[in-house]
């Protein structure tokens, strides 16, 4: 019972940190998608039952293209790629590091962050045209019912970083990245953390705040003593080894916890993965309390890395059988 409490717990830590940070949105904007490059549910139908959904497969930097004549009725999301809409999409347009062309209709909002729009004449807009360190083209004729918002001039969106989501897509590619080949490479040790977070998340929160407290008093003994430097060094790399892990094992349960309850036929380990990190470092991008989303989320990773052993043993018995 007392695993049971913990384990609900944990979860429940992890999904309100990301709604109070403004997870509500990723997820709606993001997850809903599934996550890259894919319209809505196909049962979504317009007034008069014309939706022709095609882009349901999810990609990294391809091409999402609503033709002349046909009806997208949902949401269109890419990172990375090219939206180019000829006929219309009933929903809003949301893209990453990528270029928006419109030629046809777009019935809500389009979000840019990084990249371009174009919206070329004679196309209608219903909503609002958002964009956060993005470029702006407007054709004659445009017809655009809302306004178009740049939040770049805005102050706080000096936080997320001068380089821009540019970096950020990337940086995130990274991540993914390693958190594939972790799992891929050691399934049994990501497990083993990430199961300790849940049974465990207070001791693996307060032994990770612990080791960020004391880890630098170490470093700085070592190198003091010259001799130890190559110790210093080792320590280091394993702290950092230890950081990486126990952030992949985070993102693998919050990936999980969403495509289980968003997009069941989806939930499979790479997706999990593709979609937890991606969450989590578009959580920790956000103004003022993104690095204390992506600080949270390490120490506690971090804490339950030491705690098992670097993945090796569990901390404590789990009620279930794990499952890969």
């Amino acid at each position: 019972m007392q695993n049971v409490k913990w384990c609900w717990l944990g979860r429940a830590v992890l999904l309100i940190a990301f709604l109070l940070s403004g997870g509500g949105l990723l997820l709606s904007s993001i997850i809903g998608t599934v996550p890259i490059a894919r319209a809505a549910s196909s049962t979504l139908l317009s007034e008069n039952g014309a939706c022709t959904p095609r882009h349901h497969s999810p990609s990294f930097g391809g091409s999402v293209v609503v033709d002349t004549g046909e009806v997208e009725c949902g949401n269109l999301t890419t990172f990375g790629g090219t939206v180019v809409v000829n006929g219309e999409v009933q929903g809003d347009v949301v893209a990453f590091n990528s270029d928006i062309v419109i030629a046809g209709t777009v019935d809500g909002n389009i979000d840019v962050y990084g990249g371009s729009v174009t919206l070329q004449s004679d196309s209608h807009v219903h909503g609002d045209v958002h964009l956060y360190g993005a470029r702006w083209v407007e054709g004659s004729n445009v017809h655009l019912d809302g306004t178009v918002i740049d939040h770049t001039k805005h102050v706080d969106w000096l936080f997320i970083g001068f380089i821009g989501l540019r970096f950020a897509f990337w940086f995130l590619l990274v991540w993914v990245a390693l958190g594939v080949l972790l799992t891929s490479l050691l399934p049994e040790h990501v497990m083993i953390v990430r199961t300790t977070v849940v049974s465990k998340t207070r001791r693996s929160a307060v032994i990770g705040l612990l080791t960020a407290l004391l880890a630098p008093a170490v470093l700085i003994v070592l190198v003091a003593l010259v001799l130890s430097i190559p110790l210093a060094i080792i320590v280091g790399l394993g702290l950092v080894a230890a950081w990486a892990l126990g952030t992949v094992a985070i993102g693998w349960l919050i990936g999980e916890y969403i495509l289980s309850r968003v997009a069941p036929p989806q939930n499979t380990r790479t997706m999990q993965i593709v979609v937890g990190l991606t969450v989590l470092g578009l959580a920790g991008s956000l103004p003022y309390i993104g690095w204390l989303i992506s600080l949270g989320a390490g120490l506690l990773g971090l804490g339950a890395v030491f705690l098992s052993r670097f993945g090796t043993r569990l901390y404590c018995p789990p009620k279930d059988p794990l499952k890969l």
